[in-house]
């Protein structure tokens, strides 16, 4: 079974406060030139998406430097939502240790923190959990490639100097945001996908996410 893990790109879609709103406008008809054809217009960090290295780091990695086998690969679903700090919204590192002691296999980590739920509400944008740098050590310990969640970032939004994306990104680790539909995966490990745009240069691009389970 193939269950996407992608919200649809469409004009109305949320985008990180800041930057360009998507645009997506009918460019030619088939009234008036005989077919249909669409103009998008999307930054490459807007929507269900990967960061590249080059996203924060300087000559970081970009993501058509990458074999496609690098966007595949053997996955987990950490479940966030009973292990929260109401106070400060910090991810568990004594669970994130735990979980990844149980899950060494995978490759690919899926942070499910219920703010899926939150899609297309200002609340989105607000309060998200996100990991310590301590947690972001860990994984890079673990060699996970990735790091997935169902929320708009790896860091708060107000916090401009990014630490966990620089800890994470500065040693190699993509960080996809913006999953969906994180509630259908089952416990236990499953095939992943994040497969971007191939485009030149790519500090992110939008992506198609599945899973095969």
């Amino acid at each position: 079974m193939i269950i996407d893990l992608t919200h649809k790109i469409s004009g109305e879609m949320p985008f990180f406060p800041g930057t360009p709103k998507p645009s997506l406008e009918k460019f030619c008809t088939i009234e008036i030139e005989g077919y249909t054809e669409l103009e998008l217009k999307i930054t490459t960090h807007t929507g269900t998406h990967i960061d590249a290295p080059a996203h924060i780091i300087p000559s970081g990695e970009t993501l058509d430097q990458k074999d496609i086998e690098e966007f595949t690969g053997m996955a987990a679903v950490m479940d966030c939502t009973g292990i929260l700090s109401l106070e400060n919204r910090l991810i568990s590192n004594i669970y994130l240790k735990e979980f990844l002691d149980k899950n060494q296999a995978i490759e690919f980590l899926i942070l499910k923190t219920g703010w899926q739920y939150r899609w297309g509400k200002p609340e989105y944008f607000e309060e998200f959990p996100v990991l310590t740098e301590e947690g972001a050590g860990l994984i890079i310990e673990r060699k996970i490639r990735c790091v997935c969640m169902d929320a708009i970032s790896a860091d708060r939004i107000e916090d401009a100097h990014l630490p966990v994306h620089n800890k994470l990104l500065g040693n190699g680790v993509m960080i996809a945001e913006n999953l969906t539909n994180l509630d259908k995966l089952p416990d236990g490990n499953f095939e992943l996908f994040l497969i971007p745009l191939l485009i030149e240069e790519a500090d992110g691009s939008p992506l198609r996410a599945f899973a095969r389970v």
